[in-house]
């Protein structure tokens, strides 16, 4: 029996809960599994791929897709986050040393250092919503991922107020970080980017129809 309506549309908000609140599970069990080192970004990965599908209006399977992803992507998303990783030590280690300093030249990169990090941040959401949304090579992805943040300034915005949105509720709300932290700023990023993604598919559209008619 299909439910209409107001009651239909409680029933699918309660579905999208009970499956954040298992993917979230999930992310946490496999990057424990990988030890988190290794479990971490093909945890990650997997959970950013099982929720595209829902975000499409899939209704796959949660687990089998999860482990589908976190399998087949393990190997590659582990060279991805190693990447992300030894860049992110980069700038940590830079800010910690421009801290340590008491200088005027310390003074003057400590604030671009943070900001450029903030960036960097921001440059890995849509990394990682690229790789999960295109098969492209890694240099194509960072290249794709860096062109679409700098010339989508609104999708930025609706991430970093997504985050921080989401950060309140894990943080003041006990409990629920455990359920829905990662699922929830996984779900900020992809329905953030798809808004580009879909933007940039029109584009190439109605180009591609100009040329035909050209």
């Amino acid at each position: 029996m299909q439910l209409g309506g107001f009651s239909g549309g409680i029933l699918s908000i309660c579905n999208w809960f009970v499956r954040l609140a298992y993917i979230n599970i999930l992310w946490i069990l496999f990057s424990l599994m990988g030890l988190v080192v290794f479990g971490f970004f093909p945890a990650t990965i997997a959970m950013l791929a099982t929720l595209r599908q829902f975000l499409q209006k899939n209704d796959p399977p949660v687990f089998k897709t999860f482990w589908k992803y976190y399998k087949a992507e393990f190997f590659a998303s582990n060279k991805l986050g190693a990447l992300i990783v030894v860049i992110g030590l980069v700038l940590f280690a830079n800010i910690t040393f421009l801290q340590s300093m008491d200088s005027k030249l310390s003074e003057m990169l400590y604030y671009p250092t943070i900001v450029l990090s903030c960036i960097y941040l921001l440059a890995i959401c849509y990394l990682l919503a690229s790789y999960v949304e295109f098969e492209q090579s890694l240099k194509t992805h960072i290249k794709n991922s860096l062109l679409i943040m700098v010339y989508n300034p609104l999708s930025s915005l609706f991430i970093i107020f997504g985050f921080a949105i989401v950060y309140y509720a894990v943080t003041t709300l006990s409990g629920l970080g455990f359920f829905f932290s990662g699922s929830l700023f996984g779900l900020v990023i992809l329905s953030s980017t798809s808004l580009t993604y879909r933007k940039i598919e029109r584009k190439q559209v109605n180009l591609g129809t100009q040329e035909k008619t050209a």
